[in-house]
């Protein structure tokens, strides 16, 4: 993807009132840092143009999902298909997720499911929300309880924190982004997910990745751990491309703070706008 070239650096307010609460009132990034505010998006991928859907309103795509080349340099590839095969999944989840032709489907299937006792529990399943062929599919470790209640991810005060975060970077999930979870039903009392849970909702997430087509993922929180399978603290994760092997893709994966972490702890918000500027870059955007 070709984009304009500037000398200057242009902020929204948004951007500046975040650089404030951190004490910089004189932003600077090195130009090497720098990414433009201009999207061009190429005719083939008009991502500032796509359709907002939910879960309920997708229809199937049935080209390849798309990749867009990663602007950050040293990237690792940290997790294949191997780490997400999900092969210790119940075998029912496997063959449902894969029998989705489309989201209308999945979306069905993941309403019905009782994989596990959370569908005892929840009201309903929170499926995701977004566009497709997002510049960036946003993904969680599972529901809460207002999630829970409105059938929608990340919605009340971290909800609204994400969307700030989102707009940080000129991304909305009505305007290049998807947003999601690993396990789909809320746990009780919003205890974490256990093993089991996030092994049977796997293949539904892994589904949903296929049928989106991200050109990035940015994991929140314990979502990063899971999807990339490893112990690692966030902070060891954080400022590193990871790749993400899905039905043959990779696909880059940046770590973040989970919005709920920056309600109770302001000041993350100075790491969480270096990881907003890494997928920033590796998205395209």
């Amino acid at each position: 993807m070709t984009h304009p070239q500037s000398n200057t650096p242009q902020y929204s307010a948004l951007q500046l009132a975040w650089l404030q609460e951190l004490g910089i009132e004189k932003p600077w990034l090195p130009s090497e840092q720098f990414v433009p505010t201009t999207v061009s998006a190429p005719v083939s991928v008009a991502v500032s143009k796509a359709p907002v859907v939910s879960a309920e309103a997708v229809v199937s795509a049935a080209r390849p999902m798309a990749t867009r080349p990663s602007g950050a340099s040293g990237a690792r590839v940290v997790a294949s298909a191997a780490s997400l095969s999900a092969t210790d999944a119940p075998v029912d989840t496997r063959a449902l997720a894969a029998g989705a032709s489309d989201m209308v489907a999945l979306a069905d299937i993941i309403h019905a499911c009782q994989a596990c006792g959370l569908c005892r529990e929840r009201q309903q399943a929170v499926t995701g929300e977004g566009v497709m062929q997002p510049a960036i599919m946003v993904i969680g470790e599972a529901p809460g309880d207002y999630e829970d209640r409105q059938g929608r991810p990340f919605v009340d005060r971290p909800g609204l924190m994400l969307d700030n975060m989102l707009s940080a970077i000129q991304s909305s999930r009505t305007q290049n982004v998807y947003v999601s979870n690993i396990v789909k039903c809320r746990p009780p009392g919003n205890r974490n997910p256990k093993p089991a849970e996030l092994s049977a909702c796997k293949p539904y997430l892994l589904r949903q990745i296929e049928l989106v087509r991200p050109f990035s993922i940015l994991a929140v929180g314990r979502a990063a751990q899971a999807l990339l399978e490893t112990d690692e603290s966030l902070d060891n994760l954080r400022q590193v491309t990871h790749s993400l092997l899905v039905a043959g893709q990779k696909i880059p994966l940046i770590v973040t703070s989970h919005p709920v972490t920056l309600l109770n702890h302001p000041a993350e918000k100075a790491a969480v706008w270096q990881d907003l500027l890494l997928v920033k870059t590796v998205s395209g955007l």
